[in-house]
């Protein structure tokens, strides 16, 4: 059956506003603004719009002879600027405001935004990476009638996890590499000490890292798969099904991912009968306090790090995840992919938990015109 004039008139509206709005498609901050030319922006708030993927606003600019220019300011997703108090109402139609951000690098008037000061003197600001201070007493890490550490949350009470005390995967023996939450070096010199790269995968890397990311696959709406799962933003929860023997991954980021971890003993299949996906193939085990998780069957569509790591289907992981504490979760990996790295290597982050709190979905569906097709 055909769309209904009402449904067609929406679809077709909704096309003309993602022509007439580029600013609004999902893609690399690092490739479509330069932090190296800040800019400051004193203007009238002309619309504000609280949506996903990122939040933007129009601001109306008049310059020394009174010529106004329209501005389009970039923020970050909603659930990340909640974190920092914005809110729906943050910003009105007809506020002045004064922004201070970061403008495009092919010269149009658009920008990202750093801070935006009200009138009243209230700033709101970018979001933020820093993870907030554990508050309250040290409480017992809960477990399962069986014993067995829980990773999610306990009966009756919610959270999730998030703020990873890492950017990217790098080799655990590499020591310090500066780099930014997205995992874009600070120096391209250090590129062959994040991993024992193929010298192809290295070249790889480096083109990834020197054209800012621009390629990222996630800036398309595609899952965060492999590791990258437990670095994104927008944080996840770990839902554990012991009647089922299995666990669920679930991420908050992209369109509502969610990873199946095999727990009923079944064998590991061979390579060549499996499908490649986004989050592969897994099964694991509890070794005492530590799930460990052994997934292969990946798809090479996907970035398996923030900052572009390369991979290939003969991608092979070995995980364990812990939870030493109430508030911390820790997530250690084996890389092992003999088509784009020369030997076995490992990383590791954790995260922290947000108590009292539900995650916030974050939706990526950029130009999703007709659903149903």
């Amino acid at each position: 059956m055909g769309m209904s004039n009402a449904r067609r008139s929406l679809a077709l509206a909704w096309g003309l506003w993602a022509a007439a709005a580029p600013v609004c498609a999902h893609h690399s901050i690092a490739a479509h603004y330069d932090a190296r030319k800040p800019v400051t922006l004193k203007g009238t708030v002309s619309e504000f719009e609280w949506a996903n993927p990122h939040v933007y606003f129009g601001l109306d600019v008049a310059d020394a002879g009174g010529r106004i220019a329209h501005w389009t300011v970039e923020f970050a997703s909603k659930p990340e600027l909640r974190r920092n108090g914005w809110t729906q109402n943050s910003l009105r139609v007809g506020d002045v405001v004064t922004v201070e951000a970061s403008a495009a690098r092919d010269g149009a008037k658009e920008a990202y935004g750093k801070s935006v000061l009200l009138a009243g003197g209230k700033r709101l600001t970018e979001a933020s990476n820093a993870r907030p201070a554990v508050r309250g007493a040290t409480r017992p890490v809960p477990r399962w009638p069986d014993g067995h550490v829980r990773l999610g949350a306990a009966p009756g009470e919610t959270g999730y996890w998030a703020y990873p005390s890492a950017a990217s995967l790098v080799e655990a023996s590499a020591g310090a590499i500066r780099m930014s939450s997205d995992g874009l070096l600070t120096n391209l010199a250090d590129a062959g000490k994040v991993a024992p790269f193929q010298p192809w995968a290295q070249g790889l890397y480096e083109y990834r890292q020197r054209t800012l990311l621009k390629d990222d696959p996630m800036a398309s709406c595609l899952p965060p798969g492999g590791p990258r799962q437990f670095q994104v933003p927008y944080g996840l929860q770990i839902l554990e099904q012991p009647e089922r023997r299995r666990v669920l991954v679930m991420s908050g980021g992209g369109d509502r991912n969610w990873r199946l971890i095999n727990l009923d003993g079944r064998p590991m299949p061979k390579v060549e009968d499996e499908t490649p996906t986004y989050f592969g193939f897994a099964v694991g085990q509890w070794e005492g306090d530590t799930l460990v998780i052994h997934s292969i069957g990946f798809n090479e569509r996907f970035w398996f790090s923030n900052g572009g790591l390369p991979h290939t289907e003969s991608l092979q992981l070995t995980e364990r995840i812990s939870r030493p504490d109430f508030n911390t979760l820790r997530y250690e990996v084996t890389v092992d992919d003999p088509g784009a790295y020369t030997r076995p290597w490992s990383s590791g982050w954790t995260l922290q938990w947000v108590p009292n709190q539900e995650i916030e979905e974050y939706f990526c569906d950029d130009s999703n015109i007709d659903a149903e097709r």
